[in-house]
């Protein structure tokens, strides 16, 4: 069994825990180092058994927020596909409109609608949303740029515009893995644990104290 198949065998059981102790710059250009320890409730005890501790590290690392540090979580995950990912792995979007729409106070709020549907609660409006001016401003300019942004938030933001009659256009770009034509760099993954989460291109796993 593998560090990494170990780290989560350790959370599969019943009232198993996880825990963020440190975090800091690794040796190689772009890694982050996390300590985790790993640990089991225990009832009788009412208080938490330590079960293992491990160095993580997270290569490549592209983003990051760490806001758990001592507290526990029950679920740590690493995805290949999550929100956070949209803007590493989708292509980058310029949407532009044309016309004037009857209700900008609509229009601005489904397009508010579209931007939560998108990220949930991992990105907050009105990022990635063009802010040379007022939003209601621009949409009452009879044409521009709404914004450049990753791809499936530039399909919802198009549906929202038809949808109030105006015409759309989207001019799209290419990802960062179809720019750099390198396996290493192709899918970038997430590593989420309560509100915390890493994005980096890859992750290994070793165990403290033990070969």
């Amino acid at each position: 069994m593998s560090k990494r198949e170990k780290f989560f065998n350790d959370l599969a059981g019943e009232n198993r825990q996880a825990a963020l102790l440190m975090a800091q710059v690794g040796g190689m250009p772009g890694e982050l180092q996390l300590v985790m320890q790993t640990a089991e409730l225990d009832e009788s005890a009412d208080g938490l058994r330590p079960l293992n501790s491990y160095v993580v590290r997270a290569l490549g690392v592209q983003e990051h927020q760490l806001a758990t540090f001592g507290m526990t979580v029950a679920d740590v995950q690493i995805k290949d596909e999550h929100p956070l990912l949209y803007q590493y792995n989708t292509p980058p979007t310029a949407v532009f409109f044309k016309g004037t729409p009857q209700n900008i106070d609509e229009l601005t709020l489904d397009i508010a609608q579209a931007h939560a549907s998108t990220f949930g609660p991992w990105r907050h409006f009105p990022e990635y949303l063009n802010l040379d001016q007022p939003l209601a401003t621009l949409l009452g300019s009879d044409g521009g740029l709404v914004g450049q942004m990753p791809q499936p938030l530039a399909e919802r933001i198009v549906k929202v515009l038809e949808k109030h009659g105006l015409e759309s256009k989207m001019m799209i770009g290419e990802s960062e893995g179809e720019k750099h034509k390198n396996p290493m760099v192709q899918q970038a993954k997430v590593m989420v644990f309560g509100n915390s989460y890493i994005i980096a291109y890859d992750y290994s796993f070793d165990e403290l104290g033990k070969v």
